[in-house]
Formats: structure tokens, sequence, C-alpha cells
């Protein structure tokens, strides 16, 4: 099944909305072995729609549409697919209701403009919205799928689960395609693929890809297979091989995991809690850890000590210390881990001081300079790392290194890297 994504939406193309529900359905299909072939964003234009539509019936089993079906003059998705496809618009009652009860439950006032939304294509069935007024739109002509869904993501994603995956797995035909992720932390992808030098008892159950980011390396095995249980069987066959060869440095698998969980995962394991105590990130790394559903469980508090004050009066930092050595410094980064150990509960602790830019770099400490300190029962140490690039980048490369940096003091493996990340 040839499967593809339309977002409609002049904020999407104008990049003030991130496109994140094409990522997101890719990659539902995709675990259900559903390939898809194309992707695209359409203004909200009349001629550019009817024309994304014609596109995709020619050459796609299963189109999915987001964005377009709200009651306002410039969501025009529910109109035209009725027009595409000859379809007359009628009011259905049983959706009038839905809407009304939505607002009965949220204890709002009925807004009579939500009427429109009871409009629908006569032929087509609608998909019930959970979590807003507009329901979908699921139409089949000459063995093709049309899908309709609003652009709000948490609406798009009941849809997607509750009634359209379900519905497409049924209708699936033809070759699958399945891949699987496994997740590297503590090694350049240099050194990843001279350790995978030999690779064809890999290649020939799978393709293989790398996949570099802030994190570490992930590597994806990709099967094309008449079934989903031959698919799995040579995937596992190519995991397995690929295990023998990197093991040591593989710490998750899965399309859905990230290193903060993982690391939850470990903390746990190891019946330990975390503190953090920023400066530079500001919070971000206890926001990525507290992404976490059950994270109360492993993560004990987080200082953000962004002023030297912040430091000295939170984490017992000496005001002495920090005029030695400057807030940028080992000596600071071990003394903020040991303080965040004194002040909470936590048995271990990370901490992060640096110069995340643009202003504020000298040529002993330049932008992107950034140490890390970590503090356990077995003692205090620190990394140091020059990252440079932009503010974003830096903070976001200083949180990942702090976590790869506490899944080494935990996960010890052997040749352990040195921290750098790609």
């Amino acid at each position: 099944m040839k499967a593809e994504i339309i977002a409609i939406g002049d904020e999407v193309l104008l990049g003030q909305i991130e496109n994140t529900n094409a990522g997101w359905i890719a990659r539902q299909l995709a675990r259900e072995g559903i390939a898809v072939h194309h992707m695209s964003v359409i203004p909200d234009e009349e001629e550019a729609i009817l024309e994304s539509f014609n596109r995709a019936f020619r050459r796609s089993d299963a189109t999915l549409i987001t964005g377009g079906l709200g009651p306002t003059h410039d969501d025009l998705t529910k109109a035209l697919f009725a027009r595409f496809f000859d379809l007359p618009i009628v009011f259905r009652n049983d959706i009038l209701e839905e809407v009304r009860e939505l607002y009965r439950k949220r204890q709002l006032s009925f807004i009579e403009t939500s009427r429109e939304q009871a409009n629908f294509p006569s032929g087509a069935t609608p998909i019930r919205n959970p979590h807003g007024t507009a329901p979908g739109i699921w139409y089949e002509r000459e063995g093709r799928v049309f899908v309709a869904m609003p652009g709000v993501p948490v609406e798009m994603r009941a849809m997607m689960v509750d009634f359209v995956l379900p519905r497409l797995v049924q209708r699936r035909h033809g070759k699958v395609t399945l891949f699987r992720t496994l997740h590297t932390v503590g090694i350049k992808e240099a050194l990843l693929f001279e350790k995978l030098d030999n690779r064809e008892e890999i290649l020939q159950h799978s393709r293989l890809a790398f996949l570099p980011g802030y994190t570490g390396v992930r590597i994806r095995l990709t099967v094309e297979a008449e079934s989903a249980e031959e698919a799995n069987m040579r995937l596992d066959k190519a995991e397995k091989a690929l295990r023998s060869r990197i093991n040591p440095y593989i710490f998750g698998s899965g399309e859905e995991f990230t290193l903060e969980k993982g690391v939850g995962e470990l903390l746990l394991r190891e019946r330990l809690k975390l503190a953090v105590a920023e400066s530079c990130t500001g919070g971000l790394l206890a926001k990525r850890l507290t992404d976490n559903p059950g994270s109360s469980r492993w993560f004990e508090r987080g200082f953000v000590t962004y002023s030297n004050e912040a430091k000295h009066e939170l984490l017992g930092v000496p005001f002495e210390l920090i005029e030695r050595h400057g807030a940028v410094s080992a000596e600071v980064a071990e003394a903020m881990a040991e303080g965040a150990i004194r002040n909470s509960h936590a048995q271990v602790a990370l901490s992060i001081t640096g110069i995340a830019g643009p202003e504020g770099g000298t040529p002993e400490k330049p932008v992107g300079l950034v140490y890390l300190g970590i503090a356990d029962r077995e003692g205090v140490s620190h990394q140091r790392h020059q990252f440079g690039g932009d503010r974003r980048t830096n903070r976001l490369r200083s949180v990942a290194a702090a976590l790869v940096m506490l899944i080494d003091r935990l996960r010890p493996r052997p040749h352990v890297s040195d921290g750098q990340l790609v």
C-alpha cells in the first residue's frame, strides 16, 4: 500500500507552525508496514488544494490530509473534498449533537458557528473527534482511500489511533515495509561505520542507515517483505548480527525511545534519584527529563542558578571559587553538582554551566564552552565541551552531553568515548 500525506494551511507553508503532523503520521504508518511515498504542504487556495487531491488520487492508495476542517471562511478542505468527489453536502443531526455534547462536557456556551461542522459530504464516513468540534472524513472510491483530519495534533492523533490506522491495516495489501531503530550513545558515526565494516550479514537481511543527532547515532534497519511475519523475522536476524558488533553502545530501541526515557529507566533500575543544577541551559535539562510520564519516581528536583548569587545561595558554591575560576569552569561545575546533592534527597546530580551565546564569550572562554559536573557516591568529576554554533544549538547539545555523561557514569561501557557527541 502506497500512502501520501498532505498538510493544508498557509501557516504551515510559511513556517509559522511546524509540520509535526506529517512526521508523526508517517511513523505510525511505517510501524504497520505502510510506506509513505509522498508528502506535501499546500496553501489555503482552492486550485492548489484540488490539484493536490488529483495528484494523490492518481498515484496513491491512501491519502491522509490534515488541516482546513474548521468552521471559518479559510477552512476549505471539507468543501473542496466534497467538490472533488462530487459529493453533496448534507446536514447531519448526529454530528451536531456530538458537537453540542462536547460544549456541555466543557461547560461552555454553544457557539452558533460550530453548526457548520454538521454539514458533511454525503456518502463519506464521519470520524469522531473526542477533542474538538471538527469531525474527520473517511471516503473510499475505486479501491483508494481519502482521509481528512483536523490540523490540531491532539485531535488528529486520536482519530489516527482510534479509527484510521485500524481501517488502513485491514485494507493493507502488497509488500510490507517495516523498520527497526536502535539508539547508540558514546560513539561517533565514523567509528560505528568502522565497527560495522563487514556488513554483509546485516545487509542480506535489511537496508542499513545511520542517523546522527545531538544525543547519539540512531541506526535504522529497513526490510521489505511479502508479510509482516517475514519482515520481522529478517529484522530479528539483522538486529542480532548488528548487536554482535556494537551491543555495548546500544542504549535503547524503538522509534519512540528517547535518551531521557532511557535515563529514567536506568535510574529506576539502580534505585537512584537525580537532581540537576543548571546555569546556561536555564532549566532545559529538567524540562526534558520531566517530559517523561512517571519521572517523579526518579527525578528529585532541579535548580536553575543563572546568576552567581543563585549558585551561592541555592547550591553553596563559594564566591571565592567563582571569582578565582569564573562561573564557567570545571571547578564551579563540580561545586554545583556537589551542592545539588547536599541540598536535595538525590543520590546523583548533574550540573551544566557554560556560555550559550551569542554574547559573553572571550578568547579564553569562547561562546559554546560548556562544563558539565556529576556527583554521586563515587565522588565528583567534570567534562569540558566546546560546541560553538548558535544559542539554541549550544543549549540542546549541553543537555544531550549531560545525559550521555550520566549514562556513562551509571552504565560503564568498554572503550567509552570522550563523551563528545556527533
